[in-house]
């Protein structure tokens, strides 16, 4: 994953169309900046000429709104869907998204957010 604003582009300048901002899961570098941290910097980087898909810590609905205020066009999910798949299956994948979704919902209702589009918070 791209954590610095350079590499970022430096992958517009060769062509890319986006770009995954990730540390991924600290389990290299664990000292590494997190993606949450490094989108604002990347999404002023590079305006809207690349798409930003973000992971790094998404365990809630509330994860996934602070990414997409920060920049980010879409938000990965990995470990969250593992365990629930590992534990339980796809009947517990489901559930847990579920729960994603409410949470997101209520995370868009506490912060005034009628959609995901809305405008960032990022300034």
């Amino acid at each position: 994953g791209i954590l610095h604003p350079d590499d970022a582009r430096a992958a517009l300048a060769a062509g890319a169309d986006g770009i995954v901002v990730s540390n991924h899961g600290g389990r290299q570098l664990d000292g590494a900046v997190s993606a949450v941290r490094a989108l604002p910097a990347i999404r002023d980087a590079v305006g809207s000429g690349l798409t930003l898909l973000a992971d790094g810590g998404v365990r809630s609905g509330l994860d996934v709104l602070r990414y997409r205020s920060l920049g980010a066009d879409g938000v990965l999910i990995g470990r969250a869907w593992v365990w629930a798949l590992a534990t339980g299956g796809e009947a517990a994948v489901a559930h847990m998204l579920g729960l994603l979704r409410s949470e997101l919902r209520a995370a868009m209702a506490f912060t005034g957010r009628t959609q995901l589009a809305a405008p960032s918070l990022h300034p």
